[in-house]
């Protein structure tokens, strides 16, 4: 990995540190605060926007990423033309939803539905921080998510602290979507002001996003779907209680992801430049066994402080959340190695495998949830998601280009053997 993108790993895991500091300090005093059901409100009324906003950018992160490390002027046009239709998609998959939520109870789960809503809609806008880890200037992310995170987790604290009305978090909330989005909007818009202005211009890359966005909008619902299907499942089977106790499960689960993101992120811009197939496996492989290392040592860490940390800093309603956080943290490692995989799919333009794949993963995962969830809980969502990743990152990618995966993970295999080889040869 050169300084460069190494550089750039470092600062997309350092934004994340204010992060992992509220999720020990803020997060977890909120949630013991409010205990159990009204954090599973919470947490399902996220799950169920999230949906909406990640279907709503069309597969765009991935498609603007790819353009801008090939054609940066290109690709801050195709952000320009295309907020539009972001926008469009949003309300249509989002204010349909917010109508079939319990709309008819004002209680709680009401605002926490708006707050989500507003807050789903600001971050299906927020296509910026893409093309900031495109351009290797994860410092500029690092910045925005650190100012605007810490007043979000200062103003759920003071809720907390003073233990005013759970229904007030519903401002953090917002606070957390609505304030990257604007620092970032004003950056982008302050020094990179180049516009489409023409409206064929307009035209021209609305039709190329809704064209390539088109193979992803299945996979991007499919996607959203099937990554919350257990925490869908376990609503519908145990309630909002039991939820809670597995969202807290899944934070910690996935809390370290975005260690292993920043070295994705950093590294994947020399892979799509790269010209030569060799060297795209060469590197590919290279970055598979980097998130193996570093996945497996926090792993180990996970599993033998996770249970004193559970109890001192959520409390003891939250203890059966350990159990299933380990199946979540191998099942983060194994969704870590399948992104870097349909990456590399995106690289020979395998949008429309990745969005059938999506799809038959999305009927899988509803049956492994449905058996899983309702006979073993929490521990059976953990599982279910853990079997779903390790088939999206093997099975499902063996068919796409004659066996190109299946040969990359052979190489995965290989390579320990090729370097002993070449070692002894010496």
């Amino acid at each position: 990995m050169n300084k460069k993108a190494l550089s750039n790993s470092i600062w997309m895991m350092s934004e994340k540190i204010i992060s992992i500091f509220g999720l020990i300090f803020v997060t977890s005093y909120v949630a013991k605060y409010v205990g159990p059901s009204i954090y599973g409100e919470i947490m399902y009324a996220t799950t169920i926007f999230q949906i909406a906003q990640v279907a709503s950018q069309l597969g765009s992160d991935v498609v603007i990423f790819k353009r801008i490390s090939k054609n940066h002027i290109s690709g801050i046009k195709l952000i320009n033309a295309t907020l539009p239709i972001r926008v469009i998609i949003y309300l249509i998959i989002a204010v349909p939803t917010l109508l079939m939520m319990d709309l008819n109870n004002f209680g709680r789960g009401f605002y926490f539905s708006i707050a989500c809503f507003i807050a789903g809609f600001f971050s299906s806008l927020d296509i910026f921080s893409t093309y900031f880890n495109a351009l290797l200037k994860a410092k500029i992310n690092t910045y925005v998510n650190v100012v605007s995170i810490s007043i979000a987790l200062l103003v759920r604290w003071l809720i907390s602290f003073f233990k005013l009305d759970p229904v007030l978090l519903s401002f953090p909330i917002v606070l957390s979507s609505f304030l990257p989005f604007i620092f970032r909007c004003y950056i982008y818009r302050h020094n990179f002001n180049i516009r489409s202005s023409l409206s064929s211009h307009k035209k021209k890359y609305t039709i190329y996003l809704l064209k390539v966005g088109s193979t992803f909008v299945v996979a991007t619902i499919a996607v959203s779907i099937y990554l919350r299907l257990s925490f869908i499942s376990i609503n519908y089977f145990y309630g909002k209680e039991m939820l809670g106790v597995f969202s807290v499960a899944n934070n910690l689960g996935t809390a370290w992801i975005f260690i292993c993101t920043s070295f994705i992120n950093s590294y994947m811009p020399a892979i799509f430049k790269e010209t030569n197939d060799t060297e795209v496996i060469t590197k590919v492989v290279k970055l598979k066994y980097i998130i193996v290392f570093i996945s497996l040592l926090i792993i180990s860490f996970v599993a033998i402080i996770g249970h004193w940390f559970i109890d001192v800093f959520y409390g003891k309603h939250f203890i059966d959340a350990y159990i299933p956080m380990l199946i979540i943290c191998f099942a983060t490692m194994i969704s870590s190695l399948s992104t870097i995989t349909s990456r590399y799919i995106v690289r020979y333009s395998g949008y429309l495998y990745l969005s059938k794949k999506s799809f038959a993963l999305l009927f899988i995962s509803a049956i492994l949830n449905f058996c899983l969830v309702k006979y073993n809980g929490v521990n059976g969502a953990a599982i279910a998601i853990v079997i779903t990743e390790i088939i999206s990152l093997t099975i499902s990618n063996y068919f796409f280009n004659k066996g190109m995966v299946l040969k990359l993970h052979k190489s995965i295999f290989m390579m320990p053997f090729l370097i002993l080889f070449k070692t002894k040869g010496k």
